[in-house]
């Protein structure tokens, strides 16, 4: 390339650019009134969003030492004298405790009957003074259908959140609302129906334990196999007595649900900034498009 075609790149180069600056100029007016707009407009819409707050929890969980499996973990033996099977130890119980939780079992048996539905459904806003819910009359109202069970269980999954650490097996949950103080109670709700739940099931295996392996001492006519039984019999009793006295069967709090004085979401100032933004944007491009018709029709 000689000297002159690049002088004549550079100078072409120096007039686009130019060009630009001077169509955006020359339409200021429209990328101002698109941008003005736009602020408004997300303003507009980040005053509109109720406040949303989250309390948190982080759970360990229960000692293996106090499991049931692990309770019966040495009379396996025995067990294997009598013929009887009995459940063996498959490690921490916290995949399951989350997975029931999640459940759509765990929300109709064990949520959902301790709540006021329409603070799941239709809860709006929340008013400081006074400790008030303001609910939306288009979602729940005594003279329309109100959503379904499936319908309030998607609500319940988008406001909860639950994670295990696999490096420390802490369980992090989580539950937001427009109330901090329904949030808390939720969450709390939640551990301590998840414990009472999953020591049900084990008091239920115990319980009919006892009645099998009573049944089969009665059937028996070997004494070995009755002294097995007996010991059996006795280390379900054991367990039946750690279901009914433990509390945090599955999950022990290390951080309790708080009801939180801060918001955690919207970020209306960060709301505005990118409607406004966008809306620059929006507006250059548009100056730009408008240029480049107006330049073709010549």
């Amino acid at each position: 390339m000689t000297n002159k075609e690049t002088q004549d790149f550079e100078f072409d180069d120096e007039v686009d650019f130019k060009e630009i600056f001077l169509a955006l100029w020359n339409r200021k007016i429209l990328i101002t009134s698109i941008t003005t707009i736009a602020a408004i407009v997300s303003v507009l819409y980040a005053l509109s969003l109720p406040n949303i707050y989250t309390s948190n929890a982080v759970l360990a969980p229960a000692s293996a030492e106090d499991s049931f499996s692990s309770k019966l973990g040495g009379y396996s033996a025995l067990a294997g004298m009598a013929g009887i099977s009995l459940p063996s130890d498959n490690g921490s119980k916290t995949p399951e405790a989350i997975e029931r939780i999640k459940s759509y079992d765990f929300f109709v048996n064990e949520f959902l009957p301790n709540i006021k539905f329409e603070n799941l459904i239709a809860a709006k806003d929340w008013i400081k003074e006074g400790n008030s819910i303001v609910y939306d009359n288009k979602v729940f109202d005594l003279k329309t259908p109100s959503p379904s069970k499936q319908e309030a269980y998607l609500t319940y999954t988008g406001i909860l959140s639950i994670s295990e650490d696999k490096n420390t097996s802490f369980v992090y949950m989580s539950i937001d609302h427009v109330s901090p103080y329904i949030a808390e109670k939720w969450l709390k709700l939640i551990i301590n129906n998840i414990n009472k739940h999953m020591r049900e099931i084990d008091k239920n295996i115990a319980e009919n334990s006892i009645i099998f392996l009573e049944k089969s001492s009665r059937e028996t006519y070997l004494s070995d196999i009755k002294v097995a039984i007996s010991k059996l019999i006795q280390s379900q009793i054991q367990t039946l007595t750690l279901v009914e006295s433990n509390e945090d069967y599955i999950f022990k709090s290390i951080v309790s649900p708080i009801a939180p004085e801060k918001k955690s979401r919207p970020s209306r100032s960060l709301i505005c900034i990118m409607g406004t933004f966008l809306g620059l944007m929006m507006g250059i491009v548009i100056s730009l498009v408008l240029h480049y018709f107006n330049f073709k029709k010549i």
